[in-house]
Order: C-alpha cells, then sequence, then structure tokens
C-alpha cells in the first residue's frame, strides 16, 4: 500500500466523531421520555452510517483499488475510491458543521458553557485545515483556518443565542455538502 494511504486512515477521525455526536444527540433525545421518539430512531441512523458505513466505503475503496481484487471493475472503483476520499477531504468541513449544530442543539438543555460548543469546533476545524489540507494549492489550508475563525469570531462576537448558532451551522453545513459534491462532479468532468 503506499505511504499517502495510511495518512488517510487519519481523516477517518472527523466521521467517527460524528457518529459519536449523532449517538449522543439521539440519547439525549430520548431522555426523560417514557416513548421514544421519531427523531432518536433517525438520530441512530445516521449515527450508524457516520461511524461504521462511511469508513467501511473508505477502507473498501482502498483495498479493492490498491489489491486490484476486482480487475474489471478498475473505473467505477477508482470513482469510488476519489468520491469517499472526497468524502472525507472536502467532506470534512460539512460534517466539523454539524458536530457543530449538534453541540449548539444539546447546549440549551445542558445548560453547558460556550466552549462546549466552540472548543471542538475549532479544533477539529484546525486539525482537518492543516491534515486535509497541507498540500493544498492556492493556501486552501490557510482560507479554511480562517473560515473557521470567521465563523466562530462572527457568532461569538454578536453573542448569538444557540438556536441561531445552531441554525447558521446547519445552513454552512448544507452549502459546504452541496458545494462538494458539485465540485466532484466538475472534476469528474475535467479530470
Amino acid at each position: 500500500m503506499q505511504a499517502y494511504r495510511y495518512q488517510q486512515f487519519a481523516y477517518l477521525i472527523i466521521p467517527l466523531l460524528l457518529g459519536l455526536e449523532f449517538f449522543i444527540s439521539a440519547r439525549d433525545e430520548k431522555a426523560g421520555r417514557e416513548d421514544t421518539p421519531l427523531g432518536s430512531y433517525v438520530l441512530d441512523i445516521l449515527g450508524f452510517l457516520s461511524s461504521a458505513l462511511v469508513p467501511a466505503i473508505f477502507i473498501f475503496t482502498i483495498w479493492t483499488v490498491e489489491t486490484k481484487a476486482f480487475p474489471l471493475q478498475d473505473i467505477t472503483l477508482a470513482r469510488l475510491d476519489r468520491y469517499a476520499v472526497l468524502f472525507l477531504f472536502l467532506g470534512s468541513w460539512w460534517q466539523v458543521h454539524m458536530i457543530g449544530a449538534l453541540r449548539a442543539r444539546r447546549m440549551e438543555k445542558r445548560r453547558t458553557g460556550k466552549w462546549y460548543l466552540w472548543g471542538p469546533y475549532l479544533l477539529l476545524g484546525i486539525y482537518i485545515s492543516l491534515l486535509i489540507l497541507w498540500v493544498s494549492p492556492f493556501g486552501m489550508k490557510w482560507f479554511s483556518i480562517a473560515l473557521f475563525l470567521a465563523t466562530f469570531g462572527i457568532l461569538r462576537s454578536t453573542k448569538a443565542r444557540p438556536k441561531t448558532v445552531e441554525r447558521v451551522l446547519w445552513v454552512l453545513c448544507i452549502l459546504f455538502f452541496i458545494l462538494e459534491n458539485i465540485g466532484f462532479m466538475f472534476m469528474e468532468t475535467v479530470v
């Protein structure tokens, strides 16, 4: 296996943490209720998808491409490998925003401090910016770090309520997810 493949395993931290956040949110949805709400089931399913399916696809595509396990499916597997990598590279942006939105949602119920949200948000944002975008063109890692710091700075300086922070982070999450998929389609047609 090529050396850069081992570095890619470090990218799995973000989807695994996102899965954990889904599970914690699902547990909080159930807390204090006699019946289990539908949202709790949905959050549990999303937790399993994020913490099990995404890493499984990622590892499967690496294994199949590196070992040439399916020689007649090279092009399909190469595309799946690129999308899995893109999902975890640029996908980390929307995943970090989703982690932040889930934490903002729980902030009011748990009556926690602001750093319950902003600590992991900034640490994960800087982590993915430096790890994933280390060799990116056009100073993308510095743009990424600036993006996370600006989002933090604007929302913190305006003293936005947790509900407002949650909504803003959900909008950014959806925006980055759409942009990531448009970017992938563009790269598939050009490259």
